[in-house]
């Protein structure tokens, strides 16, 4: 891989075959997973032609925990609102970031990116790596982390890719 670089508005970077494979995939999964969750909720039609809604209790899987946390801890009955009217529009962005990537790494090992595509792909690698972090029990920085090397490598290389991406904003 070749990292993250500036020219002008836009940001490129050259990745291999097989990490251009990796990461479609990896938002492909992600896409499932939110488009489960979504499927779950119970909708309102009108109110989803807005955006609004979802379901008012959270996910039980850690990993889409992380990825739709409550609003408000401590706060079962407040978080629970503010669920039921802002999940389905947040899962819909995290969906679309993803779709991003997934574009993006359509045109062969150059990605090249405007300025919202640098932020969709900054978000898609956190949500990334949100899903990665709760599946090998990474709370917090420093954490070791549970699981196999090869998942604890993807979850560093994800935060070597974001890092390279973010130092271009700089």
């Amino acid at each position: 891989m070749i990292p993250f670089s500036r020219d002008g508005d836009l940001v490129t970077a050259r990745l291999t075959p097989t990490e251009s494979t990796v990461l479609s995939a990896l938002a492909s999964q992600l896409v499932e997973l939110l488009e489960e969750r979504a499927a779950e909720s119970p909708v309102d039609v009108l109110l989803a032609q807005l955006g609004i809604g979802g379901a008012s209790a959270p996910p039980l899987d850690p990993a889409m925990a992380r990825l739709l946390p409550d609003a408000y801890r401590g706060d079962t009955e407040a978080a629970s609102e503010h669920r039921q009217l802002t999940e389905l529009g947040l899962v819909d962005r995290k969906v679309s970031n993803a779709r991003a990537v997934i574009a993006s790494l359509g045109g062969g090992m150059l990605v090249t990116l405007d300025p919202a595509g640098v932020q969709s792909w900054l978000r898609h690698l956190t949500d990334l790596r949100l899903v990665l972090a709760a599946r090998l029990e990474i709370e917090q920085d420093g954490d070791e982390g549970t699981g196999d090397e090869r998942m604890l490598d993807l979850y560093d290389w994800l935060g070597y890719l974001q890092g390279t991406l973010v130092e271009c904003l700089g």
